[in-house]
């Protein structure tokens, strides 16, 4: 039976509190154990460019140290004992359980069963993603290095604002209309985000309420045109997107909706939202 969800416990009390020690192997440095019916991760979270962390309060991301755990497994930098957790008739053998601590700790704080969503990734940018299925509470969040305020994303730039510093805020937005195409996404602790993608003319809005959230989106009802006419948006990764222009905004106006929401910390009321599929 799982210990309670975000008590505390040294390495050899986590394994211990989930089976026999003896019956455990272990992987990628120490950083995961596999027993008999579970996955023990136990990491140390750290900058997120390059280490374990907290993404969300319901996400965490493994990185590893290195890609070369087992070089004779497939990925050889998540061993197949540490990813297969089903049987080939999709029968659950074994779970994932995070136990995770800050740097200089010497316990680690149970968070909880995980699925392991997603691994892989781009050249220097290999991670795990395991969705949680208990949410962090807020100082557990913040203690394993979670953002206190917002985490802005500018053209695949992170930054982290805090609460209320609208000048560091405002900065970022600056980056917008000095290019062609760009975005922006916004999110915080209760896990809902706002989006905006650029181009010289138009600014398209979406907001999810959670990160499972279909998404509401912005409409122009002042837009006379053809209700079909579509605008062109390139993302900084490359991806081209089209949408409706009449569920987009001006781009001045788009981006001082991103800003209102910012300052309110509440969906903006001055334009109409929609759902997206609409």
């Amino acid at each position: 039976m799982p210990p309670p969800l975000h008590h505390s416990f040294t390495r050899d009390e986590a394994v211990a509190t989930f089976g026999d020690p003896g019956a455990g192997q272990s992987y990628c440095d120490g950083h995961f154990v596999v027993l008999p019916d579970v996955v023990l991760c136990l990491a140390t979270v750290g900058n997120p460019d390059s280490q374990p962390f907290l993404g969300l309060p319901t996400s965490f991301q493994w990185k590893p140290a290195r890609l070369d755990y087992d070089p004779d497994d497939e990925i050889p930098w998540l061993p197949t004992p540490v990813r297969e957790v089903w049987g080939l008739n999709r029968e659950r053998l074994k779970e994932h359980h995070i136990l995770l601590r800050a740097p200089g700790d010497e316990r680690n704080v149970y968070i909880g069963s995980a699925h392991l969503g997603s691994y892989g990734g781009r050249a220097g940018d290999i991670r795990a993603g395991f969705s949680l299925n208990a949410k962090v509470p807020r100082d557990v969040w913040l203690h394993l290095g979670g953002f206190p305020g917002w985490e802005v994303e500018v053209n695949h730039q992170l930054q982290r604002v805090d609460a209320g510093d609208l000048v560091h805020f405002r900065s970022l937005l600056e980056e917008l209309p000095r290019q062609e195409y760009a975005h922006l996404t916004m999110t915080r602790y209760e896990e809902d985000s706002l989006t905006l993608h650029t181009n010289p003319r138009r600014g398209w809005l979406m907001y999810l309420r959670s990160p499972a959230d279909s998404g509401l989106c912005t409409r122009d009802v002042e837009f006379a045109g053809d209700a079909k006419a579509e605008e062109f948006f390139l993302c900084a990764c490359g991806i081209d997107m089209e949408f409706q222009v009449a569920k987009t905004l001006p781009r001045s106006q788009a981006i001082g909706v991103v800003e209102e929401f910012f300052a309110t910390g509440e969906l903006p009321r001055s334009v109409p939202w929609a759902p997206s599929f609409d």
